[in-house]
């Protein structure tokens, strides 16, 4: 049983008219006649009978109808949700922070979108907590996060245990002040966040028994950077970050005979998510590049 010929009958079957059935459909009369014919021909009943100049549904054609009229809305709902989903597919969300939005996933897109330069990228800079969330909700498709996030239906995907937190001073600072000065005389200034990348500060800050007479926070961790290279003060950020600078000697790293504090990155996503082509490539190459992105 063809659709074509079930929808015209359930539309000649509503307007009960060939005719106007056929200004409907766009459709010249012949065709509606030839359609309702190969269908009642399958289906081996009469759907019409007319009466004088009149039309009606047979008992057959009641039947039929009745199931055309509940199989069409879903159709048409079916071809609607496939379209959503086709929108969607065009556009892979990512969610991470500031840090990670400006200095790691520009060359990793780029390498995506030589692949699939039909497939949008929207980046959301937001704290790892605002991340977690957004997983959970199927705001995000990707989210990438300081530590590890463990839920059912999540999937966590460690992709860097390499980044470590140094203490950072400008150069005018450092030639004019020794570190013990530098810790007692100098605003403090670190990175305002929530869960893990925090937990790690805090340690850090503990077990040196930094004692700052002020602090300093800022939810950007390039406002950190900029604020020591200005002389403000003492900075703690990820090692990565600063680099160039650390080679230039714009900034020197204060060392204070300690084990180094390790953060974990990760890539979090729905565990579902993980059947889509798309998606899959540009996980594997966040992955691939992560640790080489400086």
């Amino acid at each position: 049983m063809e659709l074509r010929q079930l929808k015209t009958f359930q539309v000649a079957a509503e307007l009960l008219n060939f005719t106007q059935a056929a200004k409907q459909l766009n459709f010249s009369q012949p065709t509606i006649t030839a359609q309702v014919r190969a269908l009642e021909k399958e289906i081996g009943h009469s759907l019409f009978f007319r009466i004088g100049k009149q039309t009606f549904l047979t008992a057959y054609g009641e039947i039929v109808k009745r199931y055309a009229d509940q199989l069409f809305p879903i159709l048409e709902q079916m071809d609607a949700d496939l379209q959503e989903e086709s929108q969607a597919a065009s556009k892979l969300i990512i969610a991470a922070s500031e840090t990670f939005c400006t200095y790691y996933f520009p060359p990793i897109i780029r390498q995506f979108l030589d692949a699939y330069p039909e497939i949008g990228i929207k980046l959301v800079s937001c704290t790892s907590d605002k991340v977690i969330a957004g997983i959970n909700d199927n705001s995000f498709d990707i989210g990438i996060i300081s530590g590890s996030y463990t839920k059912a239906g999540v999937t966590n995907v460690v992709i860097s245990e390499k980044e470590d937190l140094i203490l950072i001073v400008s150069k005018e600072l450092h030639d004019k002040h020794s570190n013990q000065e530098l810790l007692e005389r100098f605003p403090f200034i670190k990175y305002e966040i929530i869960g893990p990348f925090e937990q790690q500060m805090n340690s850090y800050i503990e077990e040196n028994d930094i004692q700052a007479r002020k602090v300093i926070e800022s939810s950007s961790l390039e406002a950190v950077k900029s604020a020591v290279l200005n002389d403000i003060g003492v900075g703690l950020i990820s090692r990565n970050l600063v680099k160039k600078e650390l080679v230039s000697r714009q900034l020197y790293e204060i060392s204070l005979n300690k084990k180094p504090i390790q953060i974990q990155t990760s890539l979090i996503i729905a565990t579902n998510k993980l059947t889509d082509q798309t998606t899959m490539h540009l996980i594997k190459l966040i992955e691939q590049n992560w640790n080489t992105i400086h």
